[in-house]
């Protein structure tokens, strides 16, 4: 039974003062089971307070060898697949991508002394607020095309006191046009231009896309050193767009692909392979301890999810320092 379900018996008189007080012990002593969950979590603090749960993430900083910084995200009503919650339940949450993407962004900002990140399906801000927590001057650009989103990545970009993000409530597809979103409420990480998870709850929303060769032309954006792009299935179509900024600027991609995802938009995560071959890149994904193995094509038996594509002639440093061990 919920607090709120215990509180309304005792306003009803179907409770009396004792047995409301007993019940509602109850529930509080669940208070010091989080104590053990903290314990082997990333999350170390929760907090409470009349308008919010904020949940205090510690991170290690790839930019100031290993030392502490906090991620704070908020706790969200339904949205039990977001990033906080997955971390407090499980421990960490892509862990070994978030620390290669961090490496590699280390990598580029040393030998370029700048460094240009677009993160593509932004969602709550997890790269967005821990690629500037480490790398503050970092150039940042996030795109969220569901305005829900977005107004949450607003939020956790201002509890994180993260400054600086060109951040933009749209999205990035092969044309420019407005097209129907679903968001899911339970899973707003899930949200896409297809009915992914089909909840009963999914909302049908409008949103603004872009072609990202067109955004780059309109912003005069002179460099692009890094994509993450995670847009739950439409990851080919932001690639179709973008294929001349990427042949132009050649940064490290980084992209979710999943076959169940992109069977729904008629496609097959291998076309992404050879479409961004034809601008010379090669795909990577993580291996054993930590380093980068090159990958060829997805077939039933791929587990991986997450893939990163170098353009072997531009990243040739970058490669060598991770067939060289570098995440020692």
């Amino acid at each position: 039974m919920k607090i709120e379900d215990i509180r309304q018996m005792y306003q009803q008189g179907n409770i009396d003062t004792k047995e409301y007080a007993a019940r509602m012990f109850e529930k509080y002593e669940e208070l010091f089971a989080y104590k053990e969950l903290l314990k082997q979590s990333k999350v170390k603090e929760i907090s409470i307070n009349e308008q919010e749960v904020l949940f205090k993430i510690f991170m290690n900083s790839i930019a100031n060898n290993a030392q502490e910084y906090e991620v704070i995200m908020e706790l969200q009503k339904k949205d039990s697949a977001a990033v906080q919650n997955t971390i407090l339940s499980l421990g960490d949450y892509e862990s070994e991508e978030l620390d290669m993407v961090s490496r590699i962004v280390d990598f580029i900002r040393k030998e370029e002394n700048k460094a240009t990140f677009f993160d593509i399906g932004a969602n709550l801000g997890w790269y967005t607020i821990n690629i500037k927590k480490q790398y503050p001057d970092m150039e940042v650009y996030a795109f969220e095309p569901v305005k829900e989103n977005y107004l949450r990545l607003q939020k956790h970009m201002s509890l994180n006191q993260v400054s600086g993000v060109n951040a933009y409530n749209i999205g990035m597809h092969c044309e420019n046009t407005n097209m129907e979103f679903y968001y899911d409420i339970c899973a707003s990480g899930a949200s896409s231009l297809a009915n992914l998870l089909e909840h009963d709850d999914t909302e049908i929303v409008s949103c603004k896309v872009v072609r990202l060769d067109d955004f780059v032309n309109e912003h005069s954006v002179s460099s692009i050193d890094f994509i993450k792009c995670d847009v739950e299935g439409s990851e080919l179509f932001v690639y179709e767009g973008g294929l001349d900024s990427i042949k132009r600027y050649k940064p490290v991609i980084f992209s979710e692909m999943l076959r169940k995802w992109a069977a729904k938009f008629g496609y097959h995560p291998n076309d992404i392979i050879e479409l961004l071959a034809t601008a010379g890149y090669e795909c990577y994904v993580i291996g054993d301890q930590g380093k980068l193995k090159k990958f060829s094509r997805v077939d039933e038996r791929t587990v991986e999810k997450n893939y990163f594509f170098f353009h072997p002639q531009k990243h040739e440093a970058v490669l060598h320092q991770m067939e060289e061990g570098w995440m020692e």
